[in-house]
């Protein structure tokens, strides 16, 4: 009997996709008035990662460099590219802060170390963490560019921002309607009959 169920089961979901513009479940929630433009899908901030969409390739300045003399070498190197948050590491690559593109072209004099300016308290997200977490994280704080650092040991892996995290959500979207196909079936009398004239079908 096993055989012939699989058969059933089989021609009767082919003939429910080739027939239906909805699923079952869609079908059910549409006939109560609430119109639904596609099928239920996992959100990709749920299913994706931060180690996913995060940048690597950043610049990380050193705890105990000089702000002045970082603040003139970084500057013509890295303004194109955006970054205007930069995280503040020590010798083993330890998250110890943050600080402002801003913040440190104030300070062109002086012997004052980077990690004395940095905000020793700043807002990460975590490697692990699916990005549906880090954009509540945005909304909530208002910033929009965190540094990603490991779970525990708070060593700096890389950074998220939310251009990041939308460059995500584009690439799901492209990849979800790579996937679909939409088969059209047109009955033969059906066609006949649109082509007939109105004075010949009165």
């Amino acid at each position: 009997m096993l055989l012939p169920l699989l058969l059933a089961v089989t021609i009767a979901h082919g003939f429910t996709v080739l027939t239906l513009r909805r699923s079952i479940l869609t079908e059910k929630v549409a006939r109560r008035g609430y119109h639904l433009s596609r099928e239920y899908t996992v959100d990709p901030l749920e299913s994706l990662f931060v180690r996913e969409v995060m940048r690597t390739n950043i610049v990380a300045l050193p705890a105990k460099g000089s702000a002045a003399e970082l603040a003139a070498s970084i500057d013509p190197h890295h303004q194109r590219r955006g970054q205007w948050l930069y995280p503040v590491v020590d010798g083993e690559r330890t998250l110890v802060g943050v600080i402002t593109r801003n913040a440190l072209q104030k300070f062109t004099s002086g012997g004052a170390a980077v990690f004395e300016l940095a905000n020793r308290d700043p807002m990460v997200a975590y490697a692990g963490e699916p990005l549906r977490v880090v954009v509540n994280r945005m909304a909530e704080s208002g910033l929009t560019r965190f540094p990603v650092v490991e779970h525990g040991t708070r060593k700096l892996v890389g950074m998220v921002s939310l251009d990041d995290l939308l460059r995500a959500r584009t690439r799901s979207v492209e990849e979800e309607h790579h996937r679909e196909r939409v088969l059209r079936i047109r009955l033969p009398f059906a066609a006949r009959q649109g082509r007939e004239s109105p004075d010949r079908l009165g």
